[in-house]
């Protein structure tokens, strides 16, 4: 195993503490050592490019559900949400025309 397993296993760890609480507790630790599963795997496989790729899975995940976490804690759906983003759209292309 090499050094940067752990490495990316505790940086991934941070990443987590950003994630809901009670999802932490209850899925923290697997989600970790998937994680470096994954990563092991990926390096394996495709070396730096591998890990470069599952980084960015890792970063799309989170953002996806942190959006979610905190529309739902402002009371805003995620339908909701994406209604009123392709109305804007719409408006804004209307007015440009």
């Amino acid at each position: 195993m090499t050094a940067r397993t752990p490495v990316s296993s505790h940086v991934y760890s941070a990443i987590l503490l950003l994630y809901p609480g009670a999802l932490r507790r209850e899925f923290g630790q697997e989600m970790v050592e998937v994680f470096a599963q994954q990563m092991r795997d990926a390096r394996r496989s495709e070396g730096w490019r591998g890990e470069l790729k599952l980084w960015g899975c890792i970063g799309s995940e989170t953002v996806r559900t942190l959006a979610v976490d905190h529309m739902q804690m402002v009371g805003v759906s995620v339908v909701s949400a994406l209604v009123a983003f392709v109305l804007m759209c719409t408006f804004l292309c209307s007015m440009s025309q």
